[in-house]
């Protein structure tokens, strides 16, 4: 039995995109090679026996030996250690932890798998595009809740600062906010915990529909401040509470409201003056794990390591709570080649460290960037040169400053991905070979489900707890295979580059 259920997400998959079709049919390239053929080999028997093909060459093609795909690129799991040389097992290639950093967060999820835990278990997740839309992020959540209990749909965004952003189970929609974001000037400024505010006066508002499940709180988190206006929360249009965010000093508060039961939809609204909002926070019941999507779409490490105000920022984490700490970024980075070679490292080390001061003990897990890719000539994707590169830059880093660190890259398939992906049916990413489709962002987050089990039972393990009589590592892929789309397996055996 898996120690997580990774059981297939419900959602309809769109309808895959048309693979484009390549310069040619196949029919037409190889009359057009017989044709080629013929007329070298008529010229060598009619015309200058010792120009021209020679028919013995096409004998001597049937007896080469034809190249195999490449095989599949899989993340060995090396033997397990023995206990006697002091030394724990190593959880996976992929999946590093040798310093037992994850300890703290593997106790509070036993604690809630036992039914004794006195609070919500939360994760924070900051991240870049990929993360915007809730797509990888929105189906770890779903598993992992599955597991240890649903305690909400978390931190989203007052408002939508793109489009395409969006929180699995909440609709967004909004009017009227001046927004701000952390990725931009790239200079230290006021923003709420998801990296992002949003000014408002009486005429804006926000409204939140609640799709998949009953919430029961809110929290809306808030900039106070001297002169702060008021703004007001309302359940299915009926005013709940108005709050004012007039202070004497700078602080980032939050607000709780009670959401009466069956509530559809919570609506926030200014009511006087300017208030500045950063973003609300859906809880249902006490316990059960939270898992808070912080995407900004075009984000960097730089966002954690230069652009949050540190008191503030302190302020927010302390009022989170987490549990873990993701830092998810590197698909960004990958198109400055010179900043990565020179400046990456210290970036993502300088982050870590704003991150352990302003929530002293709080574990981290560094998340490598998907692979992406870049077109090589007119038809042929390959995967950037500077992806492995940031992807070894994390791991190191990961490893001196003792967090917890996730391949994500090598776990989806390493060099290459993107071109398998791309020529999937459905397809796995989308055309700028980067941001992954519903069914692409399902494979990421299950690889990284599946890994952190392992980490977990790993830790069970360690504490005298337990385990499943099958092996817990065969049982957790064994699940992870029949819940994943069959274009996973298909694309396995592709070459390292595709052809469109």
């Amino acid at each position: 039995m898996a120690i997580f259920d990774l059981s297939e997400h419900d959602a309809e998959p769109p309808s895959p995109e048309p693979v484009a079709e390549g310069p040619c049919s196949p029919f037409k390239m190889g009359l057009a090679i017989l044709v080629l053929v013929a007329a070298l080999a008529g010229w060598r028997l009619g015309m200058d026996g010792s120009k021209g093909l020679s028919p013995a060459i096409l004998a001597d093609t049937f007896t080469l030996r034809w190249p195999q795909p490449p095989a599949p690129v899989v993340a060995k799991r090396p033997a397990t250690q023995s206990k006697g040389n002091g030394k724990l097992p190593q959880i996976s290639a992929v999946f590093v932890d040798d310093s037992n950093s994850l300890d703290p967060f593997f106790a509070a999820l036993w604690k809630l798998e036992q039914g004794k835990g006195t609070g919500a278990v939360t994760v924070l997740h900051y991240g870049d595009s990929p993360t915007t839309a809730d797509l990888i992020t929105g189906d770890v959540r779903a598993q992992l809740q599955r597991r240890f209990g649903d305690a909400g749909r978390g931190y989203t965004l007052i408002a939508k600062p793109w489009a395409w952003y969006g929180h699995r189970g909440v609709e967004i929609s909004d009017h009227g906010w001046k927004m701000r974001t952390g990725v931009g000037l790239m200079r230290e400024g006021i923003y709420g915990l998801g990296g992002a505010a949003f000014e408002g006066q009486p005429g804006a508002w926000s409204k939140f529909r609640l799709t998949e499940s009953q919430q029961t709180v809110v929290n809306v988190e808030y900039l106070a401040k001297s002169g702060g206006g008021t703004f007001a929360v309302e359940a299915d249009d009926r005013r709940l509470v108005e709050q004012t965010t007039s202070s004497e000093t700078q602080e980032a508060e939050s607000v709780k409201v009670e959401l009466p039961p069956d509530t559809k939809t919570v609506s926030i609204r200014p009511t006087s003056g300017t208030v500045t909002l950063f973003g609300a926070d859906f809880r249902r019941g006490p316990n059960g794990l939270l898992y808070d999507s912080l995407g900004l779409n075009g984000a960097t490490t730089s966002v954690l390591a230069r652009v949050l105000q540190p008191v503030l920022w302190k302020q927010e984490l302390e009022r989170a709570a987490p549990a873990l700490v993701v830092v998810n970024y590197g698909s960004n980075e990958s198109s400055f080649g010179a900043f990565v070679h020179k400046q990456y490292a210290a970036e993502l080390r300088l982050a870590i460290q704003r991150i352990r001061l302003a929530a002293p003990g709080v574990p981290i897990l560094v998340m490598s960037p998907m692979d992406r890719g870049e077109r090589a000539g007119m038809n042929d994707i390959e995967t950037m040169s500077t992806i492995p590169e940031i992807v070894a830059i994390q791991r190191q880093a990961a490893a001196e400053t003792h967090c917890a660190f996730f391949d994500t890259y090598d776990a989806m398939g390493g060099d290459g991905t993107m071109a398998r992906w791309y020529v999937a049916s459905p397809r796995l990413v989308t055309a700028d070979f980067l941001h992954p489709t519903p069914q692409g962002a399902t494979i990421v987050a299950e690889l990284f489900v599946e890994q952190l089990g392992l980490g977990y039972n790993r830790w069970k393990m360690q504490h005298g707890i337990g385990l499943p009589a099958a092996n817990p590592a065969d049982s957790l892929k064994a699940e992870a295979a029949k819940s994943l789309p069959e274009s996973r397996h298909a694309t396995k055996h592709a070459g390292k580059k595709a052809r469109m």
